[in-house]
């Protein structure tokens, strides 16, 4: 969610809205969009770290005689030592390690536990950010913990003339869903500190061009700008503002 002062606020009555372009518009679809759409499908599809027929992990460093390996069955659960079935579905490994604890310390006298996934029926993606828009080179990159979407920005060669610095869409996966806020990197540059924002794996940020319509209606606009970008996610955004 938004950091500092900015709040979570679900536009009514409306709260979530389709990722899809306006009716009638031309809107090119761009191999760079084909490829985040599918990213990005790819991960909600999948929260978490688990997927049926992965390989798992349990290890108890106090008690090695309860270590164990098993598989993910189709339904997501595992079944971990003097305990009942366990939903791996969308925890990731250390979630489902910190549940274990939980649950063991009634059990065990020392529920210290690790969690590690051996092998992966579905390998992970390896986590990117995606710029998209006017800029000088959109595209995919791989993602570093700490980025800023100042530093996204100069990755991809730093904004073209027609881009518009105070409606950049940025879009976050988070549990599931996507996160999409409008946030004004020209106020950033005079100064403020309010909209500046550290990149989550799979961001996805989108310059706009400055020929993009206004509209009081923040939804409208957002989508207006996915859309002109080839963004096709067949899934929900919830919007969230300063």
């Amino acid at each position: 969610m938004l950091a500092g002062c900015a709040s979570s606020v679900q536009y009514q009555p409306q709260r979530t809205i389709a990722l899809q372009p306006e009716p009638g518009a031309a809107v090119p679809r761009p191999a760079l969009g084909d490829q985040v759409s599918d990213t990005l499908n790819q991960l909600l599809e999948r929260p978490g770290d688990f997927s049926p027929n992965d390989l798992v992990r349990i290890r108890f460093p106090y008690m090695p005689s309860l270590d164990s390996e098993q598989r993910v069955l189709v339904s997501g659960e595992i079944s971990p030592p003097l305990l009942k079935p366990l939903q791996t579905r969308g925890l990731t490994a250390t979630e489902l390690q910190e549940k274990l604890q939980t649950l063991y310390r009634p059990v065990l006298e020392r529920a210290s536990v690790s969690v590690q996934v051996l092998e992966y029926a579905r390998p992970p993606l390896p986590p990117e950010t995606f710029v998209m828009g006017e800029v000088a080179r959109p595209g995919a990159f791989p993602y570093r913990d700490g980025s800023s979407v100042f530093e996204a920005l100069a990755r991809a060669g730093g904004a073209s003339r027609d881009a518009d610095l105070s409606q950049v869409v940025l879009l976050t996966p988070v549990k599931g869903q996507l996160e999409a806020e409008m946030i004004d990197l020209r106020a950033v540059l005079n100064g403020s500190s309010a909209q500046l924002r550290e990149l989550r794996p799979f961001s996805v940020m989108i310059i706009p061009a400055t020929r993009m319509a206004r509209s009081a209606d923040r939804a409208r606009q957002i989508r207006q700008i996915i859309g002109f970008n080839g963004l096709n996610l067949g899934s929900n955004f919830t919007l969230i503002s300063p």
